[in-house]
């Protein structure tokens, strides 16, 4: 028996997907979000895998599919704009079961299928609460206030709802020496392919025509640096790539205002307990495994629907270890994977940039995506051991 009242903070796509099962499974859920509408940040997605299975339980595969982006191939190139590689991406991603979305386009069909049996509550976050043994007090942004019998904290991996009950951010995000930045670039058809890629040491520019008149920009660079305030995230961003390839040049200098451009430090969260008492982090706020593994989405549609499985076998406090002692070891095992790409992701050096360079032109097509393949497929299979665990099984008309 799902518990009556439960509360989640953040309409993410774990946030969402949760309140999907948990209002099918017949709690009275409440979502607050402190932005003002759903958000569109986080641009593209794979989904793949496990990611696959939660989605087509839910039905909404099939719809997804068609707002797949289509990418066929991508261009590698060094800073000075001469060829390292080119790969047929769209081959690769059909063979592994894989497919782009745009992160607004998910959450929008989640939010769909959860509005009319759930609360959504836009421009408010949790300020304060106080558990005891059967329920969790908790006071809004706006003043206003309620009981639930459960508080789930799905609101990203700077998470406000983490540090009301587990503590200070430094205890628990591990920076991985990365920064990134992510903009929308209009599509004047400059890409000579569907991805384009500028590899230079210590940083990386990527860029993907998603075929709706506009280009994803994302740039990678190494810094160990820990906050960059709002109003300095172009000149940041500026700094880091100055000297960069001409086309890099010309994207920058059509930057959005500064609450539109991405920029934050590459960052893992690891927490050794994900619950306490009847609060529990979910998605980047519990298990954050950082862009360089390219799971997120996939992780956080895992646990909730591990989570909403756990709280409906028994809906007392121990349903919510049972959903962290479930999934943690496959997290744990994505985050050492993650760790260790951090460190080869962007080459320190010029000299070990052009190492790379050099093999990725030796090195023949046929055998890069075998090792693509390979690499793909190992961590595909890390989380996807949680799918062989069995299904949260629902009558069929519960599901319509």
């Amino acid at each position: 028996m799902v518990p009556s009242r439960i509360l989640i903070s953040g309409a993410g796509i774990g946030g969402l997907c949760a309140a999907w099962w948990l209002a099918r499974l017949g709690a009275e859920v409440h979502l607050v979000e402190k932005a003002a509408s759903l958000r569109e940040e986080g641009y593209m997605i794979g989904i793949a895998g496990l990611a696959h299975g939660v989605l087509d339980e839910m039905g909404l595969l099939p719809r997804l599919r068609q707002f797949a982006i289509p990418f066929e191939r991508s261009l590698y190139l060094d800073g000075a704009g001469r060829r390292i590689m080119s790969l047929d991406h769209g081959r690769l991603m059909a063979q592994l079961g894989h497919m782009v979305v745009l992160r607004s386009d998910l959450a929008a069909l989640l939010y769909e299928g959860m509005r009319d049996r759930a609360s959504l509550q836009l421009n408010t976050s949790i300020a304060a609460l106080a558990q005891d043994s059967g329920g969790v007090d908790v006071r809004f942004s706006d003043g206003s206030g309620g009981r639930f019998d459960y508080v789930i904290g799905a609101d990203g991996f700077r998470s406000a709802t983490r540090r009301l009950v587990f503590g200070a951010d430094q205890d628990c995000c591990r920076h991985l020496g990365l920064w990134a930045g992510a903009y929308w670039l209009p599509d004047a058809g400059q890409l000579e392919e569907d991805m384009l890629t500028y590899a230079e040491p210590r940083r990386m520019s990527m860029y993907y025509r998603i075929g709706d008149g506009r280009i994803a920009a994302l740039h990678i660079w190494k810094s160990q640096q820990e906050a960059v305030p709002p109003a300095l995230r172009r000149a940041t961003l500026e700094a880091a790539f100055s000297g960069s390839h001409a086309r890099v040049r010309q994207g920058l200098a059509h930057l959005p205002p500064q609450d539109e451009l991405y920029l934050d430090a590459v960052m893992q969260v690891e927490l050794p307990a994900w619950t306490r008492g009847r609060v529990a982090l979910l998605g980047d706020a519990a298990y954050c495994l950082s862009l360089v593994n390219g799971q997120g989405a996939s992780m956080a549609l895992a646990g909730a629907r591990c989570l909403a499985r756990e709280l409906a076998v028994d809906s007392s406090p121990a349903a919510l270890l049972r959903y962290q002692h479930r999934l943690q070891p496959a997290i744990q095992a994505l985050q050492q994977r993650g760790r260790k790409a951090a460190r080869l992701y962007v080459p320190d050096s010029e000299f070990g940039c052009r190492l790379r360079n050099l093999a990725m032109r030796a090195v023949p097509q046929a055998m890069l995506a075998r090792y693509f393949m390979k690499s793909a497929k190992e961590e595909a299979g890390v989380a996807g051991g949680l799918a062989r665990e069995g299904r949260l099984h629902l009558p069929q008309d519960e599901l319509a």
